[in-house]
């Protein structure tokens, strides 16, 4: 069904650790383990949203039993990565509009709620600190760095996130974030929507800056998080990475 992907010692090492330790650390751990092997297959082209996957065969290639495979997979379900067919194994869920827009909404008021949370304890320090990082991200993207554009849009909204102590909401928002941008492994940039959010980003520190909470809050919900103000790149970004994802898996049928 999929190519073998090559784990290292110190990877499988860390599995059978997993597999005889704590069963709560166990079961959430593992969750990591097979989610990161579902994302390289992913991005690697092997794998493609509706694939069905063979359990037995995740478990043998990971070196993991079943039953703990189970659960961890489980835990992806109920995170909405896959759906696990009775009998038959696991597929890997897409993307649609509806359910990109969903996200959208829900992300944004979180972070709205973070944003309040967090708003008495930013200083003018941090918002400095948050626009020294947007300098980075065009930084990065005029050198289309991807990866290192992303790490600082992560940076650029721990400006709030990282002063909330809501711990679920925050488990929320990351869980949310991985199957936008990371399940499946987006990577292509768009320089033009990269641009707009790094205006929005100037903008809101703008509000943030000048005390206004309620304007700051709005801004990021119903602006920055607004799946109609973002949607023509939305659909941009998708069909892009969608086409990327079916060249890789041609040309690793080529190669194998």
């Amino acid at each position: 069904m999929y190519q073998n992907r090559f784990i290292t010692s110190s990877e499988l090492r860390e599995v059978r650790k997993l597999n005889t330790g704590d069963q709560n650390n166990r079961s959430v751990s593992l969750r990591f383990v097979v989610y990161d092997f579902f994302r390289e297959q992913m991005r690697n082209g092997v794998l493609i949203p509706g694939s069905l996957i063979n359990v037995r065969e995740i478990s043998e290639n990971l070196g993991i039993s079943m039953t703990p495979l189970r659960e961890a997979l489980v835990q992806l379900e109920t995170q909405g990565f896959v759906t696990v067919i009775p009998r038959k194994g696991v597929v890997l869920n897409g993307l649609s509009l509806r359910k990109i827009r969903n996200i959208y909404s829900i992300v944004g008021a979180l972070e709205a709620v973070a944003l309040r949370a967090a708003f008495p304890f930013i200083d003018e320090v941090s918002v400095e600190s948050a626009g020294r990082i947007n300098a980075e991200m065009r930084k990065c993207l005029n050198e289309n760095d991807s990866q290192g554009y992303l790490d600082r849009n992560n940076r650029f909204h721990g400006l709030w996130l990282d002063r909330t102590e809501n711990d679920e909401l925050l488990r929320q928002i990351r869980v949310m974030k991985e199957r936008l941008y990371e399940f499946p492994g987006n990577e292509d940039l768009i320089p033009e929507w990269e641009e707009a959010s790094l205006n929005e980003h100037c903008e809101l520190l703008s509000r943030i800056a000048s005390g206004d909470l309620e304007e700051s809050v709005r801004y990021l919900q119903f602006v920055h998080w607004d799946y109609e103000n973002q949607e023509h790149f939305v659909r941009r970004f998708y069909s892009q990475h969608l086409d990327s994802l079916e060249k890789k898996r041609r040309d690793a049928i080529i190669h194998s």
